[in-house]
C-alpha cells in the first residue's frame, strides 16, 4: 500500500509538473480589459474586441513574429514566445522583458530536469509490481538521489524563475499553483518513503 500511494503521488508530481511547464499563465496582470499571462517560455494577451476581433488577430500577427492569434467571438487571444516579444520593446520595457525571459529559461530547466527525475522516480516504483528489474541496477544511492532530486530540481527551478524576475504587480495564476503543487507531491512521496515505515 505505502509502494502504490508513493507511486501515485509521483505519477501526480509528473503529470501536474509537465503541465506546469507547458502553460501560459505563471503570472497574471489585467490592464483596461486586457489580460496579460506570462509563463516560462510565453505569453499570452487576451481580451475583447468586439466586432473587430478578426481584423485585430491579423494585426497581431504581422506585428509579431511567430505570434498565433485566435477570436472567440470577440475575445481575442494572441499567444507568443517571450523572447519575441521582447524583439519589439525598448528601454526599461526591453530589460524587464529580457528578464522575464532569462528567468523562464532558468525555470524550465529546473522544472524539466524534476520531471524527467519523477519519471523515473515512478518508474523505480511502478515496474518492480509488474515483475521487471530493469531499474535494480541503480544503486540505493542514486535512487534516492532521484527521489530528492524529483521534488528539489522543481523547488530549485521555481526560486530561480523567482529571483530573476524583474519587479512588477503581477499575480499568481495557474500554471504556477499547478508547478508548486507538483514539487510539493514529490517531496511529499519521497518523505513518505524515508520516515513512514512499511507496515503502517
Amino acid at each position: 500500500m505505502k509502494g502504490m500511494i508513493m507511486a501515485g503521488m509521483m505519477a501526480l508530481s509528473l503529470v501536474l509538473g509537465g503541465m506546469a511547464i507547458f502553460s501560459n499563465a505563471w503570472l497574471e496582470e489585467v490592464d483596461d480589459g486586457t489580460t496579460s499571462s506570462v509563463g516560462l517560455s510565453n505569453m499570452e494577451l487576451s481580451g475583447d474586441m468586439g466586432d473587430d476581433c478578426e481584423m485585430m488577430a491579423e494585426m497581431m500577427d504581422a506585428m509579431m513574429d511567430g505570434a498565433e492569434s485566435t477570436c472567440d467571438g470577440d475575445e481575442l487571444t494572441t499567444v507568443v514566445a517571450i523572447s519575441d516579444y521582447c524583439a519589439m520593446m525598448e528601454g526599461t520595457d526591453a530589460d524587464d522583458c529580457d528578464k522575464t525571459a532569462s528567468a523562464g529559461t532558468m525555470g524550465s530547466i529546473g522544472m524539466w530536469g524534476g520531471v524527467v527525475f519523477a519519471l523515473l522516480a515512478t518508474l523505480m516504483m511502478v515496474l518492480p509490481m509488474a515483475g521487471v528489474d530493469a531499474m535494480d541496477a541503480i544503486p540505493e544511492m542514486g535512487q534516492k538521489v532521484i527521489s530528492w532530486g524529483a521534488g528539489g530540481l522543481m523547488l530549485l527551478g521555481m526560486v530561480l524563475w523567482y529571483f530573476m524576475l524583474p519587479d512588477g504587480d503581477s499575480t499568481i495564476s495557474t500554471g504556477l499553483w499547478m508547478a508548486g503543487a507538483a514539487m510539493s507531491i514529490a517531496l511529499g512521496s519521497t518523505l513518505i518513503g524515508q520516515f513512514i515505515p512499511s507496515d503502517e
